[in-house]
């Protein structure tokens, strides 16, 4: 499993030793259980790569290490520090104290004594080791969210719960003779008596696995099949129990098990976890990938947890209050709204502290009452849904609080939501003093809210092709994920302790978007935190491959800035205010002695009224020439289609932006080459045109002379202007010619 440490916590310096993350992809124990002397132990090896900072490599460890050794040397134990990163008391971590080269590959391995974990205590079912007559061994993983360092670092060697990774554990039990079995969620093959090998694939994380050793004439068992809904699987469904405890029916759990799990998949999205669900009724309640240690009261709340919060799963701690709040929303009936009263005080469920690994209290009833703040702002109905996406979305890799809240403002349209987790997810007050957040709409913008430059071509806007940290703007790419960035810039005088960019895309130019109508609902979105007055910071948001307009369709970029206590009015446009900025830029290449085609949108205020455009040259092009189309329709077999719509229609793919050659009409559109409204030649030229009521949606026609040199670029701007004469829309084409 390959994992981006764009999920881990940043590298620390601690008393002149940076501690850096690494990425886990296998981890291979072997757990030795001795009943003869009561004792245990263990013997794992990780295989790793450090991150992009060399330093010293994090992972943790609750048990006492008797030898490591690092690509087969052996290292001093002291070598071996524990050390706190930023958590506080419980939450330390183990820190190998050698330096290693940034993206280097190694093999370390760990022997250790195995005993009750030197984790914090917490929780209704805590982890154990311990023997009984016969004598029979109850070895307990026992997970909990409430405490830290209790997932599998409480007994193997781990990484934090960004991390996914294979892990296989080899079980040896010897000096008895009473059978025993291995409770899990892994696969199982036996190797010999009283011999196991458990497996956990490779998107593992330190939550995921479920384990325990019992003897087996202490349990009792019943067993269903299940065919799940969506995607066809056949679910073999396991409740065990201890024999001793009649309290619990295990037919009953069962029932109500095939009758839950096929719910979730119908609501949720598919099952991830293969064939089985293990489900033991014992004690308390935790949630394991495709299983559960529950009582008959929270087994449909623990099943549930299989698909948020061990489908999905947290990236960090700070991340684990989200599938505990919908979890319990979800437990109430998901049907009911409470308003968010933003007299409410604020609260933290998500920390900023990415060190932290409990999962604070507060998530089962405040993270309860913000989803229910959600459902009266959106519709319980539309949150569903929305929930529902996010999971399908977030399967691969595990989530942050970051993404939700991106996928929630970008859904749900509604500015109010970025207010409500800054207050009461992320725990910030109003600011005081309050930032003023903003975008450039030009290199010379300094920030003003009104604007009368050339606004259309933000410098703070670029895409990528990748997420390479690159700041130069790219054409965007059909078929594959493209990548949005922004510049925000503060010139308040307050901290933004939080903020959220959205980004829309309009596949039309258009020369007049308004806040909100045209921003919201978006695409995508993206957090940031801790902007300081008279700073920038750059934030990324993944644009999907499947919302990326096929090729040659122009792409207008919206992004909107918001945060507590600065946002755009209603109708506010791109000029108007320094939240909103756009990118009309297209992009060509067109040869020598051809004609490019541009499509573009422009409203009409009133019937037959003349709307004022016009036309700016840069020298190297001062000689393309330069008309408006008005819409026409195409001669193609089918319905007619509107020269907007030429992508749609067989005889003109691929290209919403159409290259003819010199004497053609274009693409068979049923005009010629003088049609339309023409400019003056020259650096700038101007021309009236009567427009509708409403949308117009009209064409850029550029002629490129065979004289001019290959090689020869630049930028030509189509501007709108009011009948004051001032400038409320543009668009951007550069051109590069070829040969």
């Amino acid at each position: 499993m390959t994992t981006n440490f764009d999920l881990a916590p940043p590298s620390v310096t601690v008393a002149g030793l940076t501690a850096v993350p690494i990425d886990i992809s296998a981890i291979d124990t072997h757990l030795r259980f001795d009943g003869a002397t009561g004792t245990a132990i263990g013997d794992a090896t990780l295989q790793f790569v450090v991150g992009p900072t060399a330093g010293c490599p994090i992972f943790d460890l609750r048990q006492t290490i008797t030898a490591v050794l690092l690509d087969g040397s052996t290292l001093p134990l002291a070598q071996v520090r524990t050390m706190d990163l930023g958590g506080g008391a419980g939450a330390e971590v183990r820190v190998l104290d050698t330096v290693l080269a940034a993206g280097s590959a190694h093999m370390m391995r760990l022997r250790y004594a195995l005993g009750p974990p030197n984790s914090p205590a917490g929780g209704s079912y805590p982890p154990a080791i311990a023997w009984s007559a016969g004598p029979r061994l109850r070895f307990t993983f026992g997970f909990t969210d409430l405490a830290a360092a209790r997932y599998l670092e409480s007994w193997v060697p781990a990484n934090l719960i960004w991390d996914q990774y294979s892990i296989a554990i080899e079980l040896t039990l010897i000096g008895t003779s009473i059978a025993h079995r291995p409770i899990t969620t892994g696969a199982v093959t036996t190797l010999g008596p009283h011999h196991w090998q458990v497996i956990f694939p490779d998107r593992s994380t330190a939550l995921s696995p479920m384990l325990e050793i019992r003897a087996i004439d202490t349990l009792a068992t019943a067993t269903t099949t299940v065919t799940l809904p969506v995607s066809g699987t056949a679910v073999t469904v396991e409740a065990i129990k201890l024999s001793s405890n009649t309290a619990v029916d295990l037919t009953t759990a069962l029932t109500n098990l095939a009758t839950w799990l096929p719910a979730n998949e119908q609501e949720i999205g598919r099952y991830q976890h293969g064939h089985r669900f293990t489900a033991f009724l014992i004690q308390g309640g935790m949630e394991y990938d495709g299983g559960c240690t529950a009582t008959p009261g929270t087994l449909r709340h623990e099943a549930f947890h299989s698909w948020w919060g061990r489908g999905t799963r947290p990236a960090s701690q700070p991340d684990g209050w989200w599938d505990e709040a919908w979890n319990v929303y979800h437990d109430s009936g998901g049907t009911g709204g409470q308003p968010f009263d933003f007299a409410e005080p604020p609260h933290v469920l998500a920390t900023r502290n990415a060190y932290s690994r409990v999962t604070p209290t507060t998530a089962y009833t405040a993270g309860e009452r913000f989803f229910s703040g959600v459902a009266a702002l959106a519709s319980p109905a539309n949150l569903t849904t929305w929930m529902g996406e996010f999971y399908r979305a977030h399967l691969d890799r595990p989530a942050t609080t970051q993404a939700l809240e991106a996928h929630l403002v970008a859904r749900a349209g509604e500015p109010e939501l970025v207010d409500a987790f800054h207050r009461w997810v992320y725990g910030f007050g109003d600011p005081a003093p309050a930032p003023d957040l903003w975008l450039r709409d030009d290199p010379a913008h300094t920030g003003a809210n009104l604007w009368e430059g050339r606004f259309w071509d933000s410098p703070d806007l670029w895409i990528r092709h990748e997420n390479d940290g690159g700041t130069t703007h790219q054409e965007p790419r059909a078929g594959r994920d493209n990548w949005f960035s922004a510049r925000v810039r503060n010139r308040g005088a307050g901290v933004a302790r939080h903020f959220l960019v959205t980004f829309q895309v309009k596949q039309f130019a258009g020369v007049q978007f308004s806040w909100p109508a045209d921003f919201l609902p978006s695409i995508t979105a993206a957090a940031g935190f801790e902007l300081a007055p008279g700073q920038s910071q750059i934030v990324t948001a993944r644009w999907p491959a499947a919302l990326v307009p096929p090729v040659g369709t122009h792409a207008c970029w919206l992004a909107a800035v918001l945060t507590r206590s600065d946002a755009p009015a209603g109708g506010a446009h791109v000029w108007e205010h320094g939240n909103l900025a756009q990118k009309n830029l297209t992009i060509v290449r067109a040869r020598r002695g051809t004609k490019v085609l541009v499509p573009f949108v422009a409203r009409g205020l009133a019937a037959g009224v003349a709307a004022g455009f016009e036309i700016r040259r840069p020298p190297a092009l001062a000689t393309v020439s330069a008309r408006i189309v008005p819409p026409v329709r195409v001669p193609v077999t089918g319905p007619p289609v509107d020269a907007l719509d030429l992508l749609h229609c067989p005889a003109a793919r691929p290209s919403a932006r159409v290259v003819v050659g010199e004497d053609e009409d274009i693409a068979g559109a049923g005009f010629a080459v003088d049609d339309g409204l023409a400019f003056d030649a020259g650096p700038a030229a101007s021309r009236d045109l009567p427009l509708p009521l409403g949308q117009a949606r009209l064409s850029l026609l550029l002629a490129i002379p065979v004289e001019l040199a290959a090689g020869t670029r630049g930028t030509i701007d189509l501007l709108r202007r009011d009948k004051a004469g001032r400038i409320v829309g543009g668009l951007a084409v550069a051109v590069v010619v070829e040969g």
